[in-house]
């Protein structure tokens, strides 16, 4: 319910936000900012004191913290691209049996006669 009133006020916050863009008047050429004349500055002779740019200002930072409050996640019920695959089931390793401890032969023939040659030519 509440991403609902937010996307509305949005909506209604951009529809205003450019009306009263459209309706402030325009300054002066662009030529007219560089030259030398006191009269003519950057934001006119009153500043920027006007009901319209006040209503400007309102409607951006409107504008900035509806559009922050709609990307939360709490907000909208959304959740992370990858929390929204279901996870996938791991398999577990099936029982081993264990090794049966295996007496080694502690020397074959061979091995022996290789390594003494002087006790097999007796």
């Amino acid at each position: 319910m509440l991403s609902y009133t937010l996307y509305g006020l949005f909506i209604l916050d951009c529809m205003v936000l450019m009306v009263v863009i459209l309706l402030q008047p325009g300054k002066s050429g662009a030529g007219e900012l560089f030259s030398s004349s006191v009269s003519s500055t950057a934001f006119g002779p009153r500043g920027t004191a006007s009901i319209l740019s006040k209503i400007t200002i309102g409607a951006a930072a409107a504008f900035m913290l509806i559009a922050l409050m709609l990307s939360l996640p709490g907000v909208t019920g959304s959740r992370s691209v990858l929390q929204s695959t279901a996870p996938e089931a791991t398999p577990t390793p099936a029982q081993q049996p264990s090794p049966v401890a295996s007496v080694a032969p502690a020397a074959s023939p061979a091995a022996s006669q290789t390594a003494s040659p002087g006790a097999s030519q007796k």
